[in-house]
């Protein structure tokens, strides 16, 4: 770095260099070929404040799955294990839309901790332990029941989800679409 203050004119000329490439970099995120098809979701709020909470899991991950399989509507990355295998995110936490009911349950025979709906994050800066994220809902978004008993919500609607979580990711959305095994509805 230069000790030499810049003059109005070189820090004009930087202005417009930077202009330029800010430009470039728009113009091809735009040309994208999902970018046009991206535009018609209509993102919904995972997160959404007074509706997702997060717990600590207090049992195994496989143990909270099985006595969750039929209740909950697994999204994101807990998805996207269950339908292809392989997730999105660095952390290892179950995501998906649970009853108010069911939260409570599992709270009380020891699965999960209390919830607390601050410090919501699906990818943490910092190392915890493997939570629950539960966005509560009255109604389940539409889903499709794996053969294992597991329920995950569609395609669609898994990108919805997505795009409300993470914001415009094609790297993600073209991944899961080419892993999602054909048989099952989108």
């Amino acid at each position: 770095m230069s000790e030499r203050l810049l003059t109005t004119e070189e820090r004009w000329r930087r202005y417009q260099r930077d202009l330029v490439a800010y430009r470039r970099r728009s113009m091809v995120r735009r040309s994208h070929p999902r970018f046009e098809h991206d535009l018609d979701i209509a993102p919904h709020v995972f997160l959404l404040r007074g509706k997702a909470s997060m717990a600590a899991l207090q049992q195994p991950e496989d143990t909270v799955l099985q006595t969750l399989r039929g209740r909950a509507v697994w999204t994101l990355d807990t998805a996207a294990r269950l339908v292809s295998g392989r997730g999105f995110l660095t952390s290892p936490d179950l995501t998906g839309y649970l009853s108010h009911a069911d939260l409570q349950e599992i709270v009380a025979q020891g699965l999960v901790g209390p919830p607390r709906q601050n410090e919501l994050s699906v990818d943490p800066v910092y190392k915890r332990p493997p939570m629950l994220i539960v966005h509560a809902a009255e109604e389940m978004p539409p889903h499709v029941e794996l053969p294992s008993g597991d329920r995950v919500v569609t395609l669609d609607h898994l990108f919805q989800d997505l795009m409300g979580t993470l914001g415009w990711r094609p790297d993600l959305m073209t991944r899961l679409e080419a892993t999602y095994p054909a048989g099952l509805p989108r």
